[in-house]
């Protein structure tokens, strides 16, 4: 479904998708695993998430993708994500990735273990489009988006700074239950023309890939002409 609205609308709707569908997945194990990624765009949709009516002591938070520095670095996405769920998020529910740059594929292993513990499956995925149509750390034409990893990747190689990245895989975006992508801004207008492009590869514009996800809402407030 893709919904286009103004920009405080669109912010309002994509968190009442993502309560809704975690309230779902409350309902029916339990417990709910959303995963988020950084980005300006999804900052405010998370703070307006605080004001549903969730119970957040069964949610648990996982990073979509993350930048390979410090957790108190200013490019880390968990910084800026947890800067905004912290008023109303239990902290040990929060589940950021720690990067041990002596042995990368040790720390992947023990985030996707981790994740495993709780159903090895985001059931919600919050995700915005990049100008070049990225989501996550999956990027046009690269071996990210190429990756057949089960659950997360690394690259050293990513075309925006910082190059290293932690990603979850396509496939293991592919399996969210629901999945909420954003198109928020005029620089994100090409991207979305590129999405609704129902013939070129996912390789070309990663963000198509939530086409195959069952339930998946797209919101934007760009324009329907370039």
């Amino acid at each position: 479904m893709i919904i286009r609205a103004q920009r405080a609308e669109v912010r309002q709707k994509a968190s009442w998708l993502v309560a809704e569908a975690l309230r779902q997945a409350i309902g029916a194990r339990d417990l709910a695993v959303l995963g988020v990624v950084g980005g300006s765009s999804v900052g405010p949709v998370l703070a307006q998430l605080g004001r549903e009516l969730v119970d957040w002591k069964r949610v648990h938070l996982f990073m979509v993708d993350e930048r390979l520095v410090p957790l108190d670095h200013p490019d880390s996405n968990f910084q800026l994500v947890s800067s905004f769920v912290q008023p109303y998020f239990p902290p040990d529910n929060l589940h950021p990735f720690r990067y041990d740059p002596e042995d990368g594929p040790a720390a992947l292993e023990r985030y996707h273990q981790l994740l495993t513990d709780f159903g090895g499956c985001f059931d919600v995925s919050l995700l915005s489009a990049g100008a070049d149509g990225h989501i996550a750390s999956l990027f046009p034409n690269h071996e990210t988006i190429r990756s057949t990893a089960p659950f997360f990747l690394l690259t050293g190689t990513a075309p925006k700074p910082p190059p290293g990245r932690m990603s979850a895989s396509p496939r293991l975006i592919g399996a969210s239950g629901t999945a909420v992508l954003l198109f928020v801004g005029h620089e994100k207008r090409a991207a979305f023309h590129d999405y609704l492009n129902e013939e070129g590869p996912i390789e070309q514009c990663p963000a198509r890939l939530i086409k195959g996800v069952q339930e998946h809402f797209v919101l934007t407030d760009c324009g329907d002409e370039l």
